[in-house]
This record gives structure tokens, sequence and C-alpha cells, in this order.
């Protein structure tokens, strides 16, 4: 009888794109997998640690696993079954935690086969099993920057990149696709290891013509060139949509946080990235309640994002994580504090999304499916990242959509 297994993750989209590689391994070793976690023999969960928050939802989700299914023998692996592998193991069904590096050889672990460390860099990508709208391909991993704040170096390691080979190869397995997201965990350093830059791999894939949208995950502002920008310009099918991760708009907060650039040169490359793609989607990440964040630190952030021409924000309040060098830093800021700050700078990013909408009123769209609502509603993704709710029948490609009602976000096929 086929062993079943249940397979889910939390935190970033290379845990994502981790799941659907982990269920292509189980089902090629034989295994059956299922949506229901009441009837699965084995649950397998990808975890997350980037902040104390993503830690305490996976702790939550464990035990919700073993209430569901008592039965079940869980497995644990990911950044947080990485940091914290002892502790783990004494939550009650789990089963084994496995390392990031042992990640996909759980599958042949699971069947007592003799394995080597698969690279999950270094495989052929077919999607046989599609659980999500858009396809996801990793295609680096690790980061060398070692931000103060940040233990994803500590649990990740060095930066490692797929071969450019390589990476045309799966996508060309993937052209069925309407959209593939390129994604990796310091996505900008893809070929720092083979001296090779990211303009090198989006030149290569601009010249092959794929049928499906490519859209890019996050991208350091230091490590995004003005080539870059061209090459992507001129590309199709890529999609108009940049995720830049800002977090402070205080040079003094910066400094601390031992990231590579001013709020001059940050503000220089959003405009540069306005000057190729006017209309684009423009989002940025913030920590609140860094260490030695004072009001007048906090209001410089409020006035510099307020002011800065992007289309929203993705809100972080600062999580201590040991091991890092920000972990020792005195002058706290208090949770409260911390919790204010956090509301006011989420009234911006209200107001940037609506001005957002706003600008694309009475506007057609390119779009894809996304996922079925109910009976009557469809949701579909534009190229801008901008999620559509229309009635009609959902088309299976790429389609226009005229945006008709900015405060509902419904759509209409034109």
């Amino acid at each position: 009888m086929l062993k079943k297994v249940f397979v889910t993750f939390s935190g970033c989209k290379v845990n994502q794109f981790e799941r659907g590689l982990l269920l292509e391994y189980f089902l090629k070793e034989g295994f059956y997998v299922t949506e229901k976690i009441d009837e699965a023999d084995y649950i397998v969960f990808n975890t997350c640690a980037v902040t104390e928050k993503a830690e305490s939802g996976c702790k939550q989700l464990i035990r919700r696993f073993n209430k569901l299914n008592p039965e079940a023998k869980i497995i644990l692996t990911g950044c947080y079954a990485e940091k914290e592998r002892d502790n783990l193991l004494r939550f009650k069904g789990v089963y084994k935690v496995y390392s990031n590096e042992e990640k996909l050889n759980i599958p042949a672990y699971l069947l007592n086969k003799g394995v080597k460390i698969l690279n999950a860099l270094d495989f052929e990508y077919k999607r046989t099993f599609k659980d999500r709208s858009r396809a996801f391909l990793k295609i680096q991993d690790g980061c060398d920057s070692y931000c103060s704040y940040c233990i994803v170096p500590l649990l990740r390691g060095k930066p490692v990149s797929m071969p450019l080979e390589r990476v045309l190869k799966n996508l060309d397995n993937l052209l069925e696709e309407n959209e593939v997201v390129l994604t990796g965990i310091h996505l900008s350093k893809w070929g720092k290891d083979f001296n090779k830059s990211l303009d090198d791999l989006m030149l290569s894939i601009s010249m092959r013509n794929y049928p499906f949208r490519i859209r890019l995950s996050s991208l350091e502002c230091n490590e995004l060139s003005e080539n870059l920008l061209k090459i992507l310009r001129d590309m199709k099918n890529f999609c108009h949509h940049f995720h830049i991760p800002l977090q402070s708009g205080c040079n003094k907060i910066l400094k601390l946080m031992k990231r590579q650039y001013d709020t001059s040169f940050f503000e220089r490359k959003i405009e540069q990235i306005r000057k190729y793609f006017s209309n684009a989607c423009i989002g940025v990440d913030i920590i609140v309640g860094f260490p030695e964040e004072n009001q007048n630190d906090f209001m410089e952030t409020f006035g510099f994002v307020n002011n800065l021409p992007i289309d929203y924000l993705h809100i972080f309040t600062y999580s201590p994580r040991e091991g890092t060098e920000s972990y020792n830093l005195p002058n706290r800021v208090e949770r409260e504090i911390t919790k204010e700050r956090y509301n006011k700078l989420k009234d911006i990013d209200n107001a940037k999304r609506k001005a957002l909408i706003k600008r694309f009123e009475n506007k057609e769209v390119l779009c894809i499916p996304d996922k079925k609502i109910n009976e009557n509603y469809y949701r579909v993704l534009s190229r801008e990242y901008l999620k559509l709710f229309i009635k009609d029948k959902i088309p299976q490609k790429e389609f226009r959509a005229k945006i008709i009602n900015i405060e509902t976000m419904e759509a209409m096929i034109v």
C-alpha cells in the first residue's frame, strides 16, 4: 500500500518552490501525495525562521498537525528546523528533523535508500504536480551579505547559483505555464559564483522569446544595474513589477543594519526604475523598531517613504535573532512604540495602494488566471501584480481586462 504524504510550507517563495520540488520527488519515489492532512501517513513541513513571528507560526502549525492527525509522522525541514533541531524533536508527533541540505533527500530517507546530497539548483524541473497557477523556479540559494538583523546567511549558507544552461533547460520545460517567477534567497547574486550576472541571465532569456510571462522576485537596489533595466524594458513578456528592499529611510539605521547603500542612492534607483518603467508597480520592505531607532530616526523613514514614488510597503517589526550582530545592540525599542510606528507606516501603505489602483482606472491590463474564488468570481493577476476579480468565465491564457470598479477591484474582459 502506498504511503500517503502531505507537504506544506511557510515563509518565502523559495520555500514555496521547494515544496513543489519535494512533491515531485515524492511522486517519483512512489508515494501518494494527498491534500488531506487527516489521511496522511507523513506530514512534511518546510519551515521558516526569518522572524520570531515566523517561528511562532511554525510551532502553532506543528501542534495543529498533531491535533488533526495524531497518527501521522511529522517531518520538519527548512530554516526553523535547521536552527532549532533538538528543541523541535521534543514536539509531540515530530518524527524526524532534516537540515536544508538534506531536504530533497527526505523521500529517499523514508524509504531507507542510500542517497547522495541533492542540489536543488542542479535538476531538471518538470512541474508535473501543479498546485499553483504560476510556476516558481528557484535559481539561486544562500547569502553572504550578513545584514546585522538577518539570520538567513547562517541557515542557508553562501550564495550558489543554478548554471545558465540549467535555468534555460528548466524554462524550456515550462512552456505551458502562464507565468514563471524566478526566485532565490538573494536573487541579485545569481551568477556571482561563476563570474556571471543577472544581466547575463536575463539577456539570454530575452533572446528565447518564451510564451509565458517572466516575473522576478526581490532585487537589491545596489545590485540592480541600469543595463539590466534596459534588458527588462525590451522584454515583451517581463512583468512590470519590482520589489526592492529598503528596510529603513534613515541613514543612521541603514548603517547599523549594514545595508550597502544610503537613502540618496535608493531614491535615485527608484527614479531610474521609473525612467524605464513609468507605470510599473514598485514595492519595498521596511523594518520598524530596529535597536536605537529613536523618534527622529523613525520620522526620517516616515517622510522618506511617504515621498518616494512607490506603490506599496511590506512592513515588518524588528525581530531579534540570536547569532546576528544586531541581537546585542543596546536601546531596543519598546513593543508599544514599535506597534505605533508600524501603524503609521501602514497608513502610508494603504494610501499608496489606493493611488496605484486609481492609476489604472478605466485602463486595460494584461492578466492571467490566478484563482477561483467561488462559482461567480475568479481572481486574475496583471503583470503589474494587480489582483482583480472578474465575473465572466475565466480564460486559460493571457487576456486583456479593463478595470471598471476601483473600490471592489472588479474587472471585465474586453
